[in-house]
């Protein structure tokens, strides 16, 4: 009776170690799924194709009066000097890929005061605003691949994003999202993008990282680009 007893202790002992083991793989494999995306079969990339790294940071759509008074430890603040944290990503992008950087520029700059910029922001969303822009790609169709970059402004993309795919025929090209953000995530920013240029192929693995992450993400930019076939 008493080896019976062991006997059932171990088997229980096993059963419960292969469980936590699965457990813990099956969390691993999903984060990275979450974080990585697929790739739809019928869109492969190529390394020969002409590429566009088109990209919206609040840095390059204002004005900073006086650089050294801002507080470059502040998360919300730090991303408003040059480069800006969506330009970061872009640059290590063309780094990787090569191609050619679009800033997207709006003609009226936006406040460097984080919270004036964001009750702008806001009300441009709420009325669907188009702001104008400063300079447009003249040479579009020679592209076949768009790297597009944007922060989360309000749970979607700046509205200076839309006008500049408005303002820009991307019929039959395959874009390619990478966004900055806060605690917001992507938000509806993919669906909304989607919706703007339905005659273009959106990968849908979209990259996007944290603005405290920014810094440090070039390692992370690699991968992704690694896992779209660059």
């Amino acid at each position: 009776m008493k080896k019976v007893s062991i006997f059932l202790v171990i088997v229980l002992l096993v059963i419960s170690h292969v469980a936590c083991q699965g457990n813990k793989d099956t969390t691993a494999k999903n984060d990275t799924a979450s974080s990585q995306g697929t790739i739809p079969a019928n869109t492969p990339l190529k390394n020969d194709s002409n590429i566009l790294i088109a990209y919206f940071t609040w840095a390059d759509n204002t004005i900073v009066a006086n650089p050294s008074s801002v507080d470059v430890d502040a998360a919300t603040s730090a991303s408003v000097l040059a480069p800006g944290d969506t330009a970061r990503i872009a640059h290590w992008i063309k780094e990787t890929v090569g191609g050619d950087l679009f800033s997207i520029k709006v003609t009226d700059p936006y406040s460097s005061d984080y919270n004036k910029c964001l009750d702008r922001a806001a009300e441009e969303k709420a009325k669907n605003t188009r702001p104008e822009l400063s300079g447009s790609v003249k040479n579009i169709d020679a592209y076949d691949v768009l790297f597009l970059g944007y922060p989360n402004w309000w749970y979607s993309a700046p509205m200076a994003l839309f006008s500049f795919l408005e303002q820009h025929d991307l019929s039959g090209k395959t874009v390619i999202l990478f966004c900055t953000h806060g605690t917001g995530g992507l938000a509806r920013s993919v669906r909304d993008i989607s919706a703007a240029i339905p005659n273009s192929t959106i990968i849908e693995n979209v990259f996007d990282v944290f603005r405290d992450d920014v810094a440090s993400a070039q390692p992370n930019v690699k991968k992704w680009l690694t896992n779209l076939g660059y």
